[in-house]
């Protein structure tokens, strides 16, 4: 049995066709285009904990290290100093006549200071050691490079000697802060993190009283 349809049956099949066809192809564009825009929210929210975590582990100023990832370095370089049964240095660094540029000259210079004296540290050691600033104008530094006496004094006063070249203040002032330096070794002066910076400090004390770097 023969079916005839008629022209306007094929023309009315060819406009659905059509529209469906419209229908689809939108409908593929708002998923591409909610398919992108979640792409783009992804992104935004990994970089939102990249930039959490950063926040998390580094001093907001300087961009050093702050006292967690000080703590987690330390911790990195206690395994390494066991498994090579070596031993690894702790420096604690303090400003001197910091105070009085913060109050002379207010605390966007005495940041200034804190700035430039951050990035003359990390010049001084190796991209493999640790440079943390614990909050003011003291920092600490993990030295897994050096493990002689002689070195360690010597790096201590090539650190002394940096940081006291002078600086040029944004308001143009010409301004000089020193450093008191003290050391501490690991395992010698504590198995822990604690222990070890509480020496450094006390020796630290003693060339900030002295004038004198005590012998590491």
């Amino acid at each position: 049995m023969q079916h005839f349809f008629s022209p306007n049956f094929f023309t009315a099949l060819s406009i659905l066709l059509a529209l469906l066809a419209v229908y689809l192809g939108m409908r593929l564009q708002r998923t591409l285009s909610k398919q992108a825009r979640l792409k783009k929210y992804l992104l935004k929210l990994k970089d939102a904990e990249r930039a959490l975590r950063k926040s998390a582990f580094l001093d907001p100023l300087t961009g050093l290290a702050n006292r967690l990832l000080l703590m987690d370095r330390f911790e990195v370089a206690m395994r390494h100093a066991k498994r090579s049964r070596k031993k690894f240095a702790v420096l604690m660094l303090d400003l001197n006549k910091f105070k009085a540029i913060n109050d002379t000259y207010g605390h966007a210079a005495g940041d200034r200071v804190l700035v430039t004296v951050a990035q003359r540290l990390v010049s001084i050691v190796r991209e493999s050691d640790t440079v943390a600033r614990l909050g003011g104008d003291e920092f600490v530094l993990i030295v897994e490079s050096i493990n002689e006496r002689a070195q360690l004094e010597a790096l201590g006063q090539k650190l002394m000697d940096v940081v006291a070249q002078s600086l040029v203040l944004d308001s143009g002032e010409t301004v000089a802060v020193g450093a008191s330096v003290g050391y501490a070794w690991y395992p010698r002066d504590g198995d822990n993190l604690q222990d070890v910076l509480e020496v450094a400090d006390q020796a630290m004390y003693t060339c900030k009283t002295s004038g004198l770097m005590p012998l590491a």
